[in-house]
């Protein structure tokens, strides 16, 4: 009898999760197209329908048109119905913001973060999560926070994650802030980068797609990966580390790498190592537009734009070899779809133009017209978004618990 109350159970969760993504992806949708496209009983729609309501997920948002009859009621999603704190610890950067059920951050605190300090970086982000509950408290939002979705870099292991920064290995510890916020929210700990790719998935430019790559490309490297529509974690939860691909044993084959190897593509096509290059030309009186005071990738991009001979040269080169390994990753993997992140994710700049050109002109994939190159159009905010999408997903996705077969 057990099994047979929880069997129901199960049906009756399984009916809301699928009424739940219709009415998310499908604003305005009446009840009686979720009947016609779930061929459920409009008895059982209206009644689950009104459960979702009840519970503050979904409201009624006017009168469609009809041919014959009663005009239907449509039915959306009320975007803060849920919030998640979207925390995001990477090379950029600390960000942390209260993400609302369309991917929209409502408020966003950033700070610069010492990723050297293990201290440091978790009273930044404790700051951070005070000040968005701070937010929430102040817009009569706070009830509606469903729990604290975190995107670190480097290998995540339980709390914990390792990094290399230089040749050095640091961990951080999560277990601080879980301890603090025990009992009162959900936590989900995820990579940065495998974060990124869920928010797409469910927010961006990969909704539509079950099989996505999401390429990173920043101060460090990464790629995310869709497979059937689940994330892909790799047999130790590490999978996606483009920038320790080996892809040059030619001019660059002598760089040693902070993993120990030579010829990885991070010292050849990252952020940091770019800066790196730059700083040593600066200071060796390399002809150049750049200067100590400005070195990040948007000073860079606009000097290469502007005919800045060593800019223009590193920019060939950055471009070259990352198309290399995206080309050589798409014709491993075979995605549907490729989306941009991180410095290449302006659609409108030359530079995404060409790294988009070579990908599609030169990898297997680009003789099927259904194969797709996007650039992320989250920006700067790639990051809490996907973090956050690790604790949103939850409130559309089903899951079987043990509950269901005891």
């Amino acid at each position: 009898m057990e099994f047979r109350t929880g069997n129901l159970q199960l049906m009756k969760d399984w009916n809301l999760s699928l009424l739940a993504n219709l009415i998310r992806r499908n604003p305005r949708i009446s009840r009686a197209e979720l009947t016609a496209i779930t061929s459920l009983s409009p008895t059982t729609v209206s009644s689950l329908v009104a459960e979702l309501i009840e519970d503050g997920l979904v409201r009624e948002t006017g009168v469609g048109e009809s041919t014959a009859g009663r005009k239907p009621i449509l039915l959306e999603f009320i975007p803060e119905g849920r919030i998640a704190l979207g925390i995001s610890i990477n090379h950029d950067g600390i960000r942390v913001a209260p993400v609302n059920l369309l991917g929209k951050p409502l408020y966003v605190y950033k700070t610069n973060g010492n990723l050297a300090n293990e201290r440091s970086i978790i009273s930044q982000v404790d700051r951070g999560i005070e000040a968005c509950i701070d937010f929430l408290k102040k817009h009569n939002l706070f009830k509606h926070l469903f729990g604290f979705g975190i995107g670190v870099l480097g290998l995540v292991e339980g709390t914990k994650s390792r990094y290399l920064l230089g040749d050095n290995w640091h961990t951080l510890d999560l277990a601080p802030l879980l301890t603090k916020y025990k009992g009162q929210l959900k936590f989900e700990i995820e990579n940065d980068i495998n974060a990124m790719a869920l928010g797409e998935t469910w927010f961006g430019q990969g909704k539509e797609d079950n099989h996505v790559l999401y390429v990173y490309t920043g101060y460090g490297l990464g790629i995310g990966l869709i497979i059937d529509g689940n994330l892909y974690r790799g047999a130790f939860g590490n999978a996606g580390e483009l920038g320790h691909v080996s892809i040059s044993q030619g001019d660059h084959g002598d760089l040693k790498c902070s993993c120990g190897l030579t010829g990885c593509l991070g010292p050849i096509a990252d952020g940091a190592h770019l800066m790196l290059k730059i700083k040593e030309a600066i200071e060796n009186n390399v002809s150049t537009s750049m200067s100590l005071d400005n070195l990040n990738f948007e000073s860079f991009l606009e000097a290469a734009v502007n005919k800045d001979p060593l800019c223009e040269k590193l920019l060939d080169e950055l471009i070259f070899n990352l198309s290399r390994a995206i080309i050589s990753t798409i014709n491993l993997l075979d995605p549907g779809l490729v989306i941009l992140g991180g410095f290449f994710s302006n659609p409108n700049h030359l530079a995404s133009e060409r790294l988009i050109g070579l990908i599609k002109n030169n990898s297997i994939a680009s003789y099927r017209d259904e194969f797709k190159v996007f650039t992320s159009n989250f920006g700067d905010d790639s990051g809490v978004i996907g973090a956050a999408t690790l604790i949103l997903k939850n409130v559309f996705d089903f899951q079987i618990t043990n509950r269901y077969i005891d």
